[in-house]
């Protein structure tokens, strides 16, 4: 390596499989374990595939794809953002790798087959290491001479060191299932989901007369729950594990296993770097290769054999034959590649950008990176707090006893996060009680607006904006009161809290709480210009009036024309919320005094910018 402070970006397939998950997982601690000593002086950036925010490319040293079935243009469609991606990488000089790649299919008379080689072959491509069919990749997709393409094994094969889990100490069968429709869309239409219930229910019986427990569970993806839900139903009896939140949560599931019959890659994968015993459903030829690769192909059942006597009777041919071992070299190769990658190419490019972490706003207390918008969880909060950011926001609602809480409204789908069936309530605001007794998809910690301060003060420098939307005429005098009897209480400095309101008689309801916090108001818009003048002439009036500085407006009414009007009048701009880091950095070079990404947290765009 050539210089110290590297800032790499790690592409990753970011969804609720936690498949994916335990792939960016694995590829960053190798990352980190290439890079030695110097790990603490580079930043490691997840970057979601499909998130388009392309500007952050320029900004980075080298850009490593994490790995997963990146090539193939028939499902799923990454193949656009994966060109894209390396595109721009090739339009700034930021060498590019590609980890562990699977590779699913050519067809030279596909327009998307096509795009991928093109961009494949780029010369900011430095190497690829691939983990399932190298053959194909090499004979149809490589053109360019010298590029350098390496076999290897799937990262995940580090997941047992990666977090700490041991596997096969219980005596119990995880039974790992998928949505309905996936053996159709990869080219099986009669092993569609009802007879995928039939065979479940078939194996479930049969490892009942041989005495042996069984449990359901999925790698996170909602329609593989649904499908779960569906067979336990149908099946009247038995366990399902929880929906996993997490890619260590899933691990952790796997470990409880004595043996695994799975469908989804990486629950295969998993369950071997673990020693777990496990036999597979063929769905995708990937997997078929994985078994090669292992040298266990009998324990992947073809489509034409998955029937419930053959695939029990795999399962206990391969239980007998006891627990696994991954080899050295197993591991070791996906960890070479990588480290000659950085080796070579490690050079830190110094291209920075005005400093905006300061200005980037947590938006709901903390969105957890590219899954959750505005969680306002408490877990969430403190972790951010404690990783250097101090500019929070924070949605406040009441509660049906007036009192102050963080969610982002009381909808449906908020509730059925908390765990509460709307139907029957009476209103949609819990009680204070109810609300702090439950958890965000059972998880994430959720608390009182009191909660909240109680943490901030905690922390140097913190600054807090509260969001209160529309509070309903009924409750809001309540709730103001709550919120300003804490922060008056509270010790904090109310030079550094902001309340965001949105109408002028909410305005004059805080003022008489007597608690001198900052004001923001609400500039709202509308794709009429008569009507957007009034609207902007009447947010005007108001800040005039209440002597208001801060003016707070949606990405999309902020732009250029908007952003000299405000400056014209003295006026703030703080502006919710961006999806992408660098329109957030955009509205700030343009005159935003603030500027909140629903994903990005300050500290990854000091990361990044710095």
């Amino acid at each position: 390596m050539k210089k110290k402070g590297l800032k790499i970006l790690l592409v990753c397939i970011v969804n609720r499989n936690y498949g994916d998950t335990i792939i960016a997982d694995c590829t960053e601690y190798l990352i980190k374990k290439a890079l030695g000593k110097t790990a603490e002086d580079c930043s490691i950036m997840r970057y979601k595939i499909d998130c388009g925010d392309l500007w952050q490319i320029g900004f980075a040293d080298m850009v490593i794809f994490a790995g997963g079935g990146l090539i193939k243009f028939r499902q799923e469609e990454f193949y656009t953002h994966f060109a894209q991606i390396i595109a721009e990488a090739d339009r700034h000089g930021v060498p590019v790798f590609i980890n562990s790649v699977g590779v699913e299919g050519y067809d030279g008379e596909d327009e998307c087959c096509l795009m991928l080689k093109e961009h494949i072959n780029m010369d900011c491509v430095k190497g690829i290491s691939v983990r399932d069919d190298i053959d194909l990749l090499k004979e149809k997709y490589i053109t360019r001479h010298g590029l350098r393409v390496r076999g290897v094994f799937d990262p995940a094969v580090c997941a047992g060191e990666v977090y700490g889990a041991k596997g096969g100490n219980g005596n119990v069968i995880g039974l790992n299932v998928a949505r309905g429709k996936l053996f159709p869309d990869y080219g099986n239409p009669q092993i569609d989901e009802e007879y995928m219930l039939d065979f479940w229910c078939g194996v479930a019986g049969l490892l009942e007369e041989k005495g042996q427990s069984w449990r359901v569970f999925t790698n996170g993806a909602g329609g593989d729950e649904r499908f779960a839900d569906k067979l336990m139903e149908r099946l009247g009896h038995g366990e399902k594990l929880p929906t996993p939140m997490s890619a260590e949560e899933l691990v952790n599931n796997i470990s409880s296993f004595s043996g695994i019959i799975a469908v989804r890659m990486h629950a295969c994968i998993t369950s071997y770097s673990l020693g777990i015993p496990c036999v597979s459903l063929v769905w995708n030829d990937k997997l078929r290769i994985w078994g090669d690769k292992i040298g266990s192909p009998a324990s992947f059942i073809k489509p034409d054999d998955i029937k419930p006597d053959v695939v029990v009777e795999q399962l206990f041919n391969v239980l007998q034959r006891g627990r696994t071992k991954v080899g050295f070299f197993k591991k070791h190769g996906v960890y070479h590649e990588l480290k000659r990658f950085i080796s070579v190419y490690g050079d830190n490019r110094n291209v920075s950008s005005g400093g905006i972490s300061d200005k980037i706003i947590e938006v709901g207390m903390g969105g957890i990176q590219h899954r959750y918008k505005a969680p306002n969880s408490l877990d969430e909060l403190k972790r951010r707090l404690d990783e250097g950011c101090r500019l929070i926001e924070a949605d406040v609602r009441a509660t049906s006893d007036g009192k102050a809480v963080c969610i982002n409204g009381w909808s449906e789908k908020n509730l059925i996060k908390l765990g509460v069936e709307p139907q029957g309530l009476e209103r949609r605001e819990l009680p204070m009680d109810i609300f702090k007794s439950h958890k965000l998809d059972g998880t994430f910690a959720v608390g009182s607006f009191e909660d909240t301060v109680g943490i901030l003060k905690n922390y140097d420098g913190a600054r807090l904006i509260i969001d209160v939307g529309l509070p309903p005429a009924d409750l809001k005098e309540a709730m103001f009161r709550d919120i300003a009897d804490i922060l008056n209480y509270s010790g904090v400095d109310k030079e550094k809290i902001f309340i965001r309101l949105q109408r002028e008689g909410d305005i004059e309801l805080w003022n008489a709480q007597n608690c001198r916090c900052e004001l923001m108001y609400f500039l709202p818009d509308s794709d009429v210009p008569k009507e957007r003048e009034t609207k902007q002439s009447k947010a005007l009036s108001v800040c005039k009036k209440y002597e208001i500085k801060y003016i707070s407006m949606v990405a999309g009414t902020f732009n250029e024309e908007t952003s000299k009007l405000l400056k014209k009048h003295g006026l703030l701009p703080v502006v919710f919320s961006y999806e992408k880091l660098g329109d957030a950095a955009a509205a700030v070079e343009q005159g935003a005094y603030m500027a909140g990404s629903f994903y990005y947290s300050s500290k990854y765009a000091d990361d990044l910018l710095k």
